[in-house]
């Protein structure tokens, strides 16, 4: 009697079969591989946008201040090195924010933005004794929990001051003194001590003859003491000075030819100095945000140049001078073109053109690089341009990272 044939597969049912199985296997591993890169940019590029937002935070909410207690955007001082705001405008190659720090070290062509203004609380002093001049480089002013119109006012940030809850010392910030009979007459003097009572502070002050008193009384109107016209004072502050900067960090920090892992960074100092505040270095060096390649900040004014592309002098209908050209020249936003010149009219005609608008501009890349991807060439932001074969922007490993562009435009609300 003949055995029934066995059941099972064939050898050619069986190489079918597994090349049906590793063909969906590759697919299948091929989306999941597509997906971990995708997932793997995503991440990249959301890291990145955060990065942007919380850099150009920070310097919004600074400069939306500036100028608060009665400074102005220039004084005493040659424009742009202004008294409420400055900028260093496309630093060289090798420069540093403080002496020769090596973490101050500023990335080149980015730009340095300083903002000084009372931060903090606006005391409003309440009589016209209120300030003592013990001799012409000293005097006192008292400050009470009450203003004028009986509310409250927290004088712990001044107490503080005088008497620094972690040394004991008397930390010597810069007051500002606004005068009651006019606030654009304004001082900033040196902190030196004072007393502390329950309703009141006394402030002693200095008003030249050391190097902090100096420059701060370099702030003052007109870059002096205006001491008749500060027999009264209508409110005090203390005067803040930040720098926000983009600092040269490398993979292997002493060798510059590693990695680009520039960092924002903001650095408070002793209003006018190169003196971090407190005297403390690493206040000269608090990062923000990875990954910033530039910063850049631009002036916008209510000039003479009116923002228009050709001015009929005459009135001939015939266009007679070429204002405003495509690059950005000779129109109303000063370092925005690589033509502009502070030092040149209309920006140092008297009177000097009121600043409107503050523009920042960052440049921020993603953490790691995609090397499936290259990025276009940067070519220019503001009155920076780049190199065709710039190290941190435009090589071809440079390339491999994501970059955003993020401008903001500040409406300056205190000048």
């Amino acid at each position: 009697m003949m055995r029934k044939r066995e059941a099972g597969f064939t050898l050619a049912e069986m190489i079918v079969a597994l090349g049906v199985t590793s063909i969906l296997l590759l697919a299948v591993l091929a989306t999941f591989d597509l997906n971990s890169r995708v997932a793997r940019v995503q991440t990249n590029v959301s890291d990145m946008q955060q990065s942007s937002r919380v850099a150009q935070d920070q310097i919004v909410r600074l400069v939306r201040m500036a100028g608060r207690g009665s400074l102005p955007l220039a004084d005493a001082s040659p424009f742009p090195q202004g008294v409420a705001l400055a900028v260093r405008d496309n630093v060289a190659d090798n420069q540093f924010l403080v002496g020769t720090e090596p973490a101050t070290r500023i990335l080149p062509g980015t730009d340095v933005l300083t903002v000084r203004g009372v931060f903090g609380t606006l005391y409003q002093i309440n009589s016209a004794a209120s300030v003592t001049y013990d001799s012409p480089d000293t005097g006192k002013l008292t400050v009470l929990a009450t203003t004028p119109g009986g509310a409250t006012q927290d004088l712990t940030p001044l107490k503080n001051a005088i008497k620094d809850p972690n040394t004991n010392n008397t930390v010597p910030e810069a007051i500002l003194l606004a005068g009651a009979a006019d606030d654009g007459i304004h001082a900033v003097v040196e902190l030196v001590g004072g007393t502390i009572e329950t309703d009141r502070v006394v402030l002693s002050f200095k008003i030249q003859g050391s190097d902090k008193s100096n420059a701060y009384g370099k702030l003052s109107t007109g870059g002096t003491f205006p001491r008749t016209s500060l027999q009264n004072i209508a409110f005090a502050g203390i005067v803040e000075e930040y720098r926000f900067y983009v600092r040269e960090e490398h993979a292997v920090a002493a060798d510059r030819n590693s990695d680009l892992t520039p960092k924002l960074a903001l650095a408070r100092f002793y209003p006018n100095t190169d003196l971090p505040y407190k005297g403390e270095a690493v206040n000269a060096w608090q990062d923000l945000a990875d990954n910033i390649l530039d910063l850049q900040v631009a002036f916008g004014f209510d000039s003479s140049n009116g923002g228009r592309r050709s001015d009929d002098i005459d009135d001939t209908g015939t266009d007679d001078q070429i204002l405003e050209t495509a690059d950005g020249t000779n129109d109303d936003w000063l370092f925005n073109a690589s033509a502009d010149k502070p030092e040149d009219a209309p920006w140092q005609a008297a009177p000097k053109p009121a600043l409107q608008y503050v523009r920042v501009t960052t440049v921020a890349r993603t953490d790691r690089r995609d090397h499936d991807y290259q990025a276009p060439l940067l070519t220019r932001s503001e009155d920076h341009s780049y190199a065709t074969n710039d190290a941190a922007t435009n090589t071809a490993g440079a390339r491999m990272y994501r970059r955003r562009t993020q401008r903001t435009v500040i409406d300056v609300r205190n000048l």
